[in-house]
């Protein structure tokens, strides 16, 4: 249903939305990015002004838009600008810029953009030769002109941060999620959050939260491509909560050798909830009929919401779990990891707010939260006082005890402090492959989306810990994000659903629980379609073996590769015409051997769900129907990975010869 939904929004998008080539793009004060110390400036929607702060370089996000469709920026304004030395800069993908400078008392402005360049941003600023301090301008219209302009106006089209610019955040740049937790299995990172985008397509003004009843799954291996495994839909899953917010997975072996995870989340402000699995996406049932713990429990009553879980399990094998607002709490769980072992006890947490997390690092609990708005005053819990909405810890080596729990000091301040998005905090800190990472949230990707509303997204970097003292060093928010811990392999079936970046790319779920196929499509309920989507695909590790190219697609369109340029020329073109899924493989023209960046265009009604490079033509050997509970013979995957079984509704080797379950 919320597809559909989403697909009536796109369409109405297109009716409304008279987006075209030759049509101009406004641009609106609520879409300037704040790029200087959270306080770079404020926008006033009703009066539509901005107010600039000294030396701030405040922007917008223009990633894609080409000089040889729009040349000019036409900026009018309400009232005559009065100051000298108003710089305006327009920004190309190639790092050059194009500046002029608003002449004091100038009702309009324009500037002509440098001809055969990308655009990047376009920066209002003023700095060492303007006047002191903030300034504030009052703008009656800014838009950027077509060449060939028909007079009517656009919104942006809808456009990527990630695509083609080689920053890896945000992690996601199709769907708004935040409030991020994480767990290992098998070798892959599996990071959850809260479904932002659920509250966006509902239309809101504003991302108030009630309409999130979804989770987001997504993972990795190397933290730069990331794999979509889609929704949990919590709601299903539970039908007796209020929402789905902030979660927060452990997992353990079982006696029968599974392992179980157990993903807790806020049940609205009201409770925590928790759902289980015996895989890291599902699928995912409820062990109770209600919350885990709500406002009802007489020994937390009154303490503030009781939402935002952080759940850890020690080196004894012990789980426990935090939650709390105004207030933290602590309290151990009974094996079942759906039970208390005792009454939650209360948790040293100054100036708490939300965000609770627990890690166990060298023998000892961290417990981390958002401290609250306040200036912190009067502040006795040593160290230096931590900064308004900000992250801190704490730690002990002996939970349940109030008194040994002691301040180790704030490790995040709010992203707006580091010239990001003034927003509320949550992160989560996460050991992988020996690096600490930390993820956390910004509302960076809105003006890519076209939304201006408090939607959120998960951003990741490298943070400093030291685990045999347990300190942890603050880290600093980027938009360049994390580098990759290894090469992507493209001998290995590798899904549509893993990127680095997409543009004009609507997924779609399967029968099988995490799977997920790619479409052309938006996610965007303001802009108008895509006539083709984009999936970029880094540091793929390109070797002799790559000389075929083979796709699992389905249905009337086809998929291109193209090769470290999304403009480059096809080198292998996969057309589908089929209304089942069908694997086609076609030869590759010559491609250096070493680390490229991929992009798959995918063009008309194509379903798209898996991609190989092979050595060889595997669609020469010949596929016939088998009894998928025949287990005689080696079976290997296509990859020539030997098989416990055969695997269901897809393509395996035994003795030689390639076979398809039916």
């Amino acid at each position: 249903m919320k597809r559909l939904l989403l697909l009536l929004a796109v369409v109405t998008a297109m009716i409304n939305c008279s987006y075209a080539a030759n049509d101009d793009i406004a641009l609106h004060v609520k879409d300037i990015i704040t790029d200087w110390g959270g306080s770079g400036g404020k926008a006033d929607s009703e009066t539509n002004s901005y107010t600039y702060n000294q030396y701030a370089l405040n922007y917008w996000d223009i990633h894609d838009l080409s000089t040889d469709v729009y040349d000019r920026l036409e900026m009018k304004f309400a009232t005559p600008v009065d100051y000298d030395n108003i710089h305006v800069t327009a920004t190309y993908s190639d790092g050059t810029t194009t500046e002029s400078t608003i002449v004091n008392g100038a009702t309009s402005h324009n500037l002509a953009f440098e001809a055969d360049k990308i655009l990047e941003k376009i920066t209002v600023s003023h700095g060492w030769d303007g006047p002191q301090g903030p300034i504030t301008i009052y703008y009656d219209s800014i838009v950027i002109r077509a060449k060939d302009s028909t007079g009517l106006i656009g919104n942006m089209p809808v456009k990527s941060p990630k695509l083609g610019t080689g920053m890896a955040n945000p992690i996601l740049d199709f769907q708004f999620c935040a409030d991020p937790t994480a767990i290992e299995h098998d070798g892959r990172l599996y990071v959850y959050g809260t479904n932002d985008h659920q509250q966006y397509e509902a239309g809101t003004e504003k991302n108030s939260y009630e309409k999130i009843k979804s989770l987001v799954m997504i993972s990795t291996d190397d933290m730069v491509n990331w794999t979509y495994h889609g929704l949990i839909q919590v709601d299903e899953i539970a039908p007796w909560i209020l929402a789905s917010w902030a979660p927060s997975i452990i997992s353990n072996k079982q006696a029968d050798g599974t392992t179980l995870f157990s993903l807790y989340f806020s049940n609205s402000g009201w409770g925590v909830g928790v759902i289980q699995a015996k895989s890291p996406v599902g699928p995912w049932t409820s062990p109770l009929s209600k919350s885990l713990i709500d406002g009802t429990n007489p020994v937390v009553a009154g303490s503030g919401a009781v939402f935002d879980p952080g759940a850890v399990i020690d080196d004894n094998g012990d789980a426990w779990v935090t939650f709390g607002n105004s207030q933290g709490w602590i309290a151990r769980l009974n094996p079942d990891l759906h039970s208390f072992a005792a009454d939650p006890v209360k948790l040293p947490s100054p100036f708490h707010y939300e965000a609770n997390e627990l890690n166990f690092i060298n023998g000892t609990y961290v417990y981390t939260f958002n401290n609250d708005w306040s200036d912190h005053e009067p502040w006795t819990w040593g160290g230096t006082k931590p900064p308004a909405c900000s992250m801190v810890y704490m730690k002990s080596t002996d939970p349940l005890k109030q008194d040994s729990w002691t301040y180790g000091g704030n490790y995040f301040k709010n992203p707006g402090d580091n010239g990001m998005t003034l927003n509320n905090n949550h992160t989560h800190l996460h050991k992988y492959n020996d690096k600490w990472y930390l993820f956390y949230q910004t509302m960076l990707l809105e003006p890519s989306l076209g939304a201006n509303s408090g939607f959120r997204s998960i951003y990741v970097d490298e943070i400093e810990v030291d685990e045999q003292n347990v300190d942890i060093s603050e880290c600093i928010p980027t938009r360049e994000g994390v580098s990759a811990i290894k090469n992507l392999d493209p001998a290995i079936t590798q899904y549509a659903a893993t990127s680095a970046a997409t543009l004009g790319i609507l997924y779609k779920p399967t029968d099988e629980a995490g799977h997920m196929i790619a479409t052309v499509g938006m996610t965007s309920i303001t802009a108008p379609a895509m006539p083709e989507g984009i999936i970029e695909v880094r540091n793929v590790d390109f070797s002799t073996r790559c000389k075929y190219l083979k796709c699992r697609l389905k249905g009337d369109g086809s998929v291109a590769l193209r090769i470290d340029d999304r403009y480059a020329a096809d080198i292998a073109v996969v057309n589908s015409s089929k209304s089942d899924w069908n694997e086609y493989t076609v030869p590759l023209t010559s491609i250096e051997d070493g680390t490229h960046t991929i992009y798959l265009i995918l063009k008309g009604e194509v379903e798209f769900d898996t991609w190989q490079m092979t050595e060889s033509d595997l669609s020469s050997v010949d596929t016939v129907p088998c009894d998928p509970h025949d287990l005689r013979g080696n079976i290997y995957d296509l990859q020539g990975r030997r098989l416990p079984a055969i695997p269901t509704g897809t393509i395996y080797i035994r003795n030689g010869k390639k076979y398809l379950t039916k």
